[in-house]
């Protein structure tokens, strides 16, 4: 009896003992995004500005009443994290991270590989950062992004983060966590970044970095970040406009499926990718020779995109086997996946091989729906 009056105490002791670090949520300010720059200033020798975005809980709290919804912290250090070691002599609470959704990186700091991959390396090792924390490359300064004022927002990490969201409804754009572009990198060396570009009251998603051995060797436009995400198979939903007479067609893509063969001959690397999309048409203007339910019509539009397709990829594959040398369109990785003893042979040279593939392309548009009117 004696001996389970005294487990039962021991339990009630255990279940009823409160952590020791405990922190309030009141207590905390919840950074929300973080960017990071290369420090400009001659003035100052510490190499980074680091930029903090947390919201302002009594704007919150009073319905948004207070002039700033949310507030912006920068500091100049030696390492990037050091800085929130060196904004407690400013701040009355520690810094949260659990909750960031996105590390902004300025374009001058991916001009420096040494530096990024002290950076990366950082956040890997940085216990109190999210692994899926976006990662979002600005064509400019990281500070310019994370200061703008948005008002469908309260604070510019949500904000981005919703943004990302909208992949849904374009590929315009590649969003990519901290794991996926660390992954990339250490398999293929390369990696598309999404690419935040600022105005001068807001700022816009558009297109991607090319990152290639930690550095930036270019950028992708919006079309051409979907053109390639359509052979990387992460396309959900894109618009595509073809000519027809004297109007424009809109054809959206709503399923696609690319597969790619490699074979060999004489001693040539051949690499077809097939294209398979189905979608809809969105937009035409009505006249009798562009009946919707004509099939000839529709023929000849699955004609001009499955052309328009072709054309356009032709000449992104060029740019980015000639001009960047980059894979990013991960046909080594299909290679080392499926042709396992011809990587073998070809992987060490893989930068010498890639631009001479011989890449065709071939995609197969179907139209399965009109709409809801003639």
């Amino acid at each position: 009896m004696k001996k389970c009056l005294i487990i039962i105490i021991a339990l009630v002791a255990i279940f009823l003992t409160g952590c020791w670090d405990v922190i309030e949520i009141n207590e905390r300010i919840f950074v929300t995004a973080v960017g990071i720059d290369l420090n400009e200033d001659p003035n100052i020798e510490n190499e980074y500005l680091v930029t903090y975005v947390y919201p302002n809980i009594a704007s919150i709290k009073d319905g948004g009443s207070q002039k700033e919804n949310k507030f912006v912290k920068s500091t100049v250090v030696e390492t990037p994290f050091e800085g929130s070691r060196e904004l407690t002599t400013r701040l009355d609470k520690p810094l949260f991270f659990r909750h960031t959704n996105a590390i902004v990186v300025g374009e001058e700091l991916l001009r420096e590989p040494d530096k990024i991959k002290g950076v990366l390396d950082g956040l890997g090792r940085d216990p109190r950062i999210n692994r899926k924390v976006q990662i979002i490359v600005v064509q400019g300064k990281a500070k310019d992004v994370l200061s703008t004022k948005t008002e469908q927002e309260l604070v510019v990490g949500g904000y981005l983060n919703s943004m990302l969201k909208n992949k849904q409804l374009a590929a315009r754009f590649s969003n990519r966590t901290f794991s996926d572009v660390m992954k990339d990198l250490q398999v293929s060396n390369v990696s598309m970044i999404p690419r935040a570009v600022p105005k001068k009251d807001e700022f816009k998603l558009s297109g991607s970095a090319i990152i290639k051995d930690y550095r930036l060797i270019g950028w992708l436009g919006e079309t051409e970040n979907s053109l390639v995400a359509l052979v990387k198979g992460d396309v959900i939903s894109e618009i595509v406009n073809v000519p027809y007479k004297d109007t424009i067609v809109s054809y959206i893509i709503s399923n696609t499926i690319c597969k790619k063969n490699v074979h060999v001959d004489n001693e040539n690397i051949n690499v077809d990718i097939n294209i398979f999309t189905e979608g809809y048409l969105q937009e035409y203007k009505y006249e009798s020779e562009t009946n919707a339910f004509d099939e000839e019509f529709l023929k000849i539009v699955e004609k001009n995109v499955k052309n328009k397709v072709e054309k356009d990829l032709e000449k992104i594959i060029g740019d980015i086997q000639n001009k960047y040398n980059a894979d990013i369109l991960c046909i080594g990785k299909h290679i080392s996946k499926f042709e396992p003893d011809l990587w073998k042979e070809i992987e060490e040279d893989w930068d010498e091989i890639f631009p001479t593939l011989n890449i065709n392309v071939h995609a197969d548009v179907k139209i399965r729906r009109t709409g809801l009117t003639k």
